[in-house]
């Protein structure tokens, strides 16, 4: 890290020794950064006017990032090149100038009437852009950029939810853990794209046999999960082994896939680390014994 950035951060080099690129961003930066910009710089070995935020020690700092991989002496590195940039103050003092103006105008002759109007369209239309490009960041920070399912934030808030319903109205869910078997053995025989096209034909494959009101997500690297509302145990185990069995005899571009599946069904006085932890033992068991299988915790 140069001076420069240093003094925009206000930070040390002492600050920041030993420390990761984690540290310097912001919570919403940081999960874009790890959806978005790590699998596509995998892919492409660069990446091209990311936007991210970056967490001064005073200030939230917008900058415009492009990153190269290169190898240097045997070693692996990013490269990356950081310009500040002030769209969205810009966009909201514009806003603010654009609405001065109109009541300025608004005072004026009657002849100004058709540029006042002019002005008041701008500021809607400003104020349009605005909306969207909130809601476009909202969807990246829930989203997993490889398979377009719901991601690991997304997930643990639903969960939240989920607990707070069976807290409050004794409403049943059960929470599906899922993970591709040897799927490192596909990585290693085809390569990571091709793992990563498996990624992506799973999570359509979970997608098209979810109910309307479950919850798919990929939760990190081969993992995936799905709650399941408004469901009790028998019915819950009869929809896993159908997932089980259709998956199984499915067609795939590579070679057959299998998955294995855990199922804990939630208690009275669950917490998400709780009903994780029998989702994952159950996991567990079905791996243990021989994998594309369905265990109960």
């Amino acid at each position: 890290m140069n001076d420069t950035l240093k003094k925009m951060l206000g930070k040390s080099q002492e600050d920041l020794n030993q420390h990761h690129i984690h540290k310097i961003l912001t919570t919403a930066s940081h999960i874009y950064y790890q959806t978005y910009f790590l699998p596509l710089l995998d892919i492409n070995g660069q990446v091209n006017e990311i936007y991210l935020t970056l967490q001064s020690a005073t200030d939230k700092i917008p900058v415009l990032m492009n990153a190269v991989e290169r190898e240097v002496d045997g070693t692996k590195r990013i490269e990356c090149v950081l310009m500040e940039t002030r769209v969205r103050d810009e966009y909201e003092n514009e806003l603010i100038q654009d609405k001065r103006n109109a009541e300025r105008i608004l005072q004026e002759t009657d002849e100004a009437n058709l540029e006042l109007q002019q002005l008041l369209k701008e500021v809607e239309g400003k104020k349009s852009e605005l909306e969207q490009l909130n809601l476009q960041l909202q969807q990246f920070a829930l989203t997993d950029f490889l398979t377009g399912l719901s991601n690991r934030r997304y997930f643990e808030e639903q969960m939240t939810i989920f607990l707070v319903e069976n807290r409050d109205y004794y409403k049943p869910f059960v929470l599906l853990l899922i993970d591709i078997d040897y799927f490192k053995l596909i990585n290693d025989k085809f390569g990571h794209l091709v793992g990563d096209i498996v990624l992506q034909e799973l999570s359509s494959k979970l997608q098209n046999a979810a109910r309307t009101d479950d919850v798919v997500a990929r939760i990190g690297g081969e993992e995936f999960a799905i709650l399941l509302p408004n469901t009790d145990e028998a019915t819950s185990y009869k929809l896993a082994e159908e997932l089980r069995r259709s998956i199984e005899q499915s067609y795939w571009s590579c070679e057959p896939v299998t998955i294995s599946i855990g199922i804990a069904v939630v208690k009275q006085g669950d917490t998400s680390m709780t009903i994780l932890e029998r989702a994952d033992q159950a996991l567990y068991t079905s791996k243990n014994l021989g994998r594309n299988r369905v265990s109960i915790g």
